[in-house]
């Protein structure tokens, strides 16, 4: 599902010239960050469709890539999509529904930003 939903970007994406003029880098495809917001949003909006393994596999790359990952790619993944998680927790989405099977840097990331938002971390959210 989640597969799907980003070539659904890169298909609306690369179908609109004027958009792939507006990367940075002159890429056909959309920017990683701005692919990896979107993810964020179909995955909250269909959290029932994507098999927990998928979901766990998926994560672990994202963690994955908060350790070991150049700078542009850990602040895609930061703020492209888990800062998208945590807008979509603001709009509704239960985090606690994917909170455990994120990393241990995706879960410190998320409650960095809770803290420089000023928001109170949910219970759920603090470390075991």
């Amino acid at each position: 599902m989640l597969g799907a939903q980003d070539a659904v970007l890169v298909r609306r994406w690369t179908s609109n010239p004027s958009a792939a003029d507006a990367d940075e880098g002159g890429a056909d495809d959309p920017p990683l960050l701005l692919r990896l917001s979107h993810l964020a949003e179909s995955l909250t909006e269909r959290v029932d469709d994507v098999p927990a393994s998928e979901r766990v596999a998926f994560f672990r790359i994202l963690d994955a890539v908060l350790a070991d990952g150049d700078q542009p790619e850990k602040d895609a993944v930061a703020t492209g999509f888990l800062e998208s998680l945590m807008a979509a927790a603001d709009r509704g989405f239960d985090l606690r529904r994917v909170w455990h099977e994120l990393g241990p840097r995706s879960q410190q990331y998320c409650r960095d930003w809770n803290a420089f938002t000023g928001e109170r971390p949910s219970d759920f959210m603090r470390p075991a």
